[in-house]
């Protein structure tokens, strides 16, 4: 089953509805792999907060996850993209990632972003749609998708 979403541009008064957005998505992958701190993980939060990096992810008339990415000499990066629970499974994050993917290989860009090891849903997610892993380390796969 299919849920219509929206994304829209982050602005200032997002800052904590993405964390919290985050914070329902990653939790239990943070725990598990290095341990979540509210306060150490609020100030990684408000440190990368960045209006130009972030979108909201809107279904329903409210935020429902965040997208980061950043572009620049032929690589886009996908810093983030966290749905929460209640909204997954309804092909929102593939059809997102499917969008990326047919915009990087149009302008023949390759895509990078790094898995948590123990969130290996995503790490299967993101082999399904054709990325590889590139390389690793105690934590994270950092993986690559070249068109």
């Amino acid at each position: 089953m299919q849920k219509d979403f929206r994304i829209k541009k982050a602005i200032n008064d997002d800052l904590l509805p993405s964390f919290e957005i985050r914070k329902n998505a990653m939790l239990q992958y943070i725990e598990a792999s290095k341990g979540w701190n509210e306060e150490a993980e609020m100030k990684l939060h408000v440190e990368d907060f960045d209006t130009d990096v972030m979108q909201m992810i809107i279904a329903d008339g409210k935020p429902i996850g965040v997208l980061e990415t950043v572009s620049g000499d032929g690589i886009l990066e996908v810093h983030g993209i966290y749905i929460i629970e209640e909204y997954q499974n309804f092909k929102i994050g593939s059809r997102i990632m499917t969008g990326l993917i047919r915009k990087a290989s149009s302008k023949k860009n390759t895509i990078m972003l790094q898995v948590l090891k123990v969130n290996t849903r995503a790490k299967d997610f993101y082999l399904k749609l054709g990325f590889k892993v590139l390389r690793e380390d105690e934590i994270y796969y950092k993986m690559i998708y070249k068109h």
